[in-house]
């Protein structure tokens, strides 16, 4: 009896939660025809019928988060499928750090104290130990921790005065979920597994600011794009991903673009960017954004990267060290073109420039290589007519 399997999109797959079923037990299904919607690494996206059949078993519930390869479904008849199968039912999901707190040092147990009372105690900042109860047996209550709070600051007591520290507003409380909580999970796992190394170099922008002033509407992303694609055919090595102890270099390679939106980053994929043109290059930039923005990117758009960039430089931001995009090798982060002084024998101009930052994984490859691939992005990026 065939299995439905969730599948692995991309290198850095883990995992798939189910978000919704989208066929009952017991419901003929045709081959290819869509059973439910699991939200992956970077998106949402359908698991379809391997054989036509039955949805004889459904071995997950909405809310699990299933390991890739790993059953979801069988395809068969249900009376060949033991009624008692197990189902997984929802991992717990991590939640949004609370705000912290300054709290005291906990109490003694032998201080008789309510749960409330110790709860209010810590969210107000009180030594729960200085306060006098008035419950049975001298039991501290809620209305003892309140009376301290709400106490003059000039009143009387024969206990040394406490220090009521005031706690920060809570704005909101969200929870990790979406495309918020994939950015999460991956950039944990890169810091956690990665070993960056960070190289920065400035870059002559003078020929890409004359193109646009001759109303070249290319932006400063496509010409990046490029640059990366042709620099990447010299150097293979940071056309790479590591999984594992293993190393895989592509010969394809597919640069993807960090985009912004309401519901976190996403880096679309734009597949053989070393050949395409820089129209080419616009046109698509500017198509996957829109369709990020509208959420509407598909599985494929947003998988197969062995290479982002990401340009903070619309925000005023001249320098940064982006996170790698786990399992790639390698990220640019593109930071704004300006106006410096530049000196040329006894004379000083200005010119304008911007600086470009290499964050490289050292697991896969070493200093030198890098660099060396850094000075091509820089001499592409200079000379502008190497890249039409």
């Amino acid at each position: 009896m065939p299995e439905v399997i969730m599948p692995r999109l991309d290198p850095g797959m883990q995992s798939g939660k189910i978000v919704e079923w989208l066929k009952r037990e017991g419901d003929e299904v045709q081959k290819g025809q869509a059973l439910l919607v699991v939200e992956g690494e970077k998106t949402t996206f359908e698991i379809e019928a391997p054989e036509n059949g039955v949805l004889a078993k459904i071995l997950v519930s909405v809310g699990s988060d299933v390991p890739v390869s790993q059953p979801v479904a069988i395809i068969g008849e249900p009376s060949q499928i033991r009624v008692n199968a197990p189902v997984v039912q929802p991992s717990p999901r991590p939640e949004s750090m609370p705000a912290p707190k300054l709290e005291v040092p906990a109490a003694s147990d032998r201080i008789r104290a309510s749960p409330a009372a110790r709860r209010l105690a810590r969210e107000k900042g009180v030594d729960i130990s200085r306060i006098t109860g008035t419950g049975p047996g001298g039991r501290i209550t809620q209305d003892d921790v309140v009376a301290v709070v709400q106490a003059p600051a000039g009143a009387s007591s024969t206990e040394p005065t406490m220090q009521i520290i005031p706690q920060p507003s809570v704005l909101s409380k969200t929870k990790l979920t979406g495309i918020r909580r994939t950015v999460a999970e991956r950039l944990g796992f890169s810091a956690r597994t990665s070993v960056p190394v960070i190289l920065t170099m400035e870059v002559d922008a003078t020929q890409l600011t004359d193109l646009k002033s001759e109303g070249v509407k290319v932006g400063f992303s496509a010409f990046a794009v490029k640059a990366v694609g042709k620099a990447l055919e010299k150097n293979p090595a940071l056309n790479s991903t590591i999984e594992g102890e293993e190393i895989t270099t592509y010969s394809d390679i597919n640069v993807a673009v960090a985009i912004n939106t309401d519901q976190g980053l996403v880096a679309p994929v734009i597949r053989n960017a070393n050949e395409k043109s820089l129209e080419e290059l616009e046109n698509q930039v500017q198509a996957l954004a829109g369709k990020a923005k509208e959420n509407r990117l598909t599985v494929q758009e947003l998988t197969g990267g062995t290479f982002t960039i990401t340009n903070l430089g619309g925000y005023d931001v001249d320098l940064f060290a982006p996170v790698i995009n786990p399992p790639q090798c390698a990220i640019l982060g593109l930071g704004r073109i300006t106006y410096k002084p530049f000196a040329l024998g006894e004379k000083v101009t200005a010119k304008p420039s911007t600086i470009i930052t290499l964050v490289f994984d050292h697991r896969i490859v070493d200093g030198v290589p890098a660099a060396r691939f850094l000075q091509d992005i820089k001499r592409n990026l200079e000379n502008v007519q190497s890249l039409t």
